[in-house]
């Protein structure tokens, strides 16, 4: 792989810290902007990166739009919790009814493309307990300062649970790993 490449095209979140920049940029380009946070069961953390990503990035800084959740069958409260702070939530299962059911992140993600409005969907995992808006931020500083790109994908040290908690300091990030590395 060409190191030249990576090196202009990889980035720090810190490199998009300006959000008027970015909002000016999205006003420029005339876009709008999704949040999709795909859950299972999040009801710990659910709530805490609604506030966030809305009280930074969309009443302090007008860069997101519009906040959906696409849930997989939650059997705890994420859903009733994300409607509570005005999350837009759907079950996988109710989006593209007529196709084969398939439970986990991947539906989630795919379809998640079907019912929000944005030019860009950003996606979020729902499960982060250091949640900041530089998840977000960082994932849409490129796409917007940019014309010539067109995807981006975060990339970091995540810890894994291991059951009895025993936590492995990497390892998170299965959908990199056996999605998205393999596919570019």
């Amino acid at each position: 792989m060409n190191n030249k490449w990576i090196e202009s095209n990889t980035f720090h979140h810190s490199e998009f810290k300006d959000l008027h920049r970015l909002v000016e940029a999205k006003q420029r380009k005339n876009i709008s902007i999704s949040l999709c946070l795909p859950t299972l069961n999040e009801e710990k953390t659910i709530a805490k990166e609604i506030v966030i990503m809305r009280s930074e990035l969309m009443t302090r800084y007008p860069l997101i739009d519009e906040i959906v959740v696409i849930d997989s069958g939650s059997t705890d409260k994420t859903r009733h919790i994300a409607r509570s702070y005005h999350a837009t939530v759907y079950q996988a299962d109710d989006i593209l009814p007529h196709l084969e059911k398939f439970r986990g992140k991947g539906e989630n993600l795919w379809k998640a493309l079907y019912v929000t409005r944005g030019d860009i969907v950003v996606y979020i995992d729902a499960d982060i307990k250091n949640i900041h808006q530089r998840f977000a931020y960082g994932l849409l500083g490129p796409l917007l300062l940019s014309d010539r790109i067109r995807f981006t994908k975060a990339f970091y040290d995540r810890p894994i649970s291991m059951g009895d908690n025993k936590l492995r300091p990497t390892g998170g990030g299965r959908v990199t790993e056996l999605v998205t590395r393999p596919l570019f």
